[in-house]
């Protein structure tokens, strides 16, 4: 099973023209890295798709537009 960094699905995010639902997010993310990946932070590990955006969603890191959500660039780090 692999492991991907927030970052990748932050950038992955921010390739979408559009903002995206949840379910959206949870089915690029799946389409992109695998049904069974889990994602890791600079704090975190062993992430489900579900537990990634919750994290996300609490930090502010992807903000709600709309109906659907992007990233919000001034609360990503940049390291």
């Amino acid at each position: 099973m692999s492991s991907v960094h927030a970052h990748e699905f932050l950038a992955m995010v921010s390739e979408c023209a559009e903002p995206q639902s949840l379910e959206q997010l949870k089915a690029l993310a799946a389409e992109r890295f695998g049904d069974q990946v889990r994602f890791h932070t600079c704090k975190m590990d062993d992430l489900t798709v579900d537990a990634l955006l919750a994290f996300l969603l609490e930090r502010d890191k992807l903000s709600q537009q709309g109906e659907g959500y992007q990233v919000n660039r001034a609360r990503v780090c940049n390291h």
